[in-house]
């Protein structure tokens, strides 16, 4: 069950938790960004980096779009939209992706 609550704090008593709506796991439905950044640093980033990307992306096809920050760190940095790279930015996606482009690399835009 998905549980939306929350905590009353009553002065002089203990805090006492108030349901406001309950969720069958199997009907919930979270709510993935719309669009991310996938920041690629071009010091550590291989052909297999760029070829991982790729498959994980297609994937993991969604309606979010996604833009490429492709980046030499202190020189430059070109933000790529890719044609066709629609994900879905759940956290095995965003996990997989870190795995590859390093911690912090994926950030959500909205």
């Amino acid at each position: 069950m998905l549980v939306r609550a929350s905590v009353r704090v009553e002065e002089g008593s203990n805090p006492k938790i108030a349901i406001s709506q309950l969720t069958p796991l199997e009907e919930a439905q979270p709510k993935l960004p719309r669009s991310i950044r996938i920041r690629v640093p071009l010091e550590t980033a291989t052909e297999a980096t760029v070829d991982a990307l790729h498959t994980i992306c297609h994937e993991r096809k969604g309606e979010a779009k996604v833009l490429f920050d492709v980046e030499r760190g202190g020189d430059f940095m070109v933000v790529m939209e890719a044609d066709g790279y629609n994900i879905c930015p759940d956290r095995n996606f965003i996990a997989r992706v870190e795995e590859l482009c390093g911690r912090g690399s994926v950030r959500i835009i909205d």
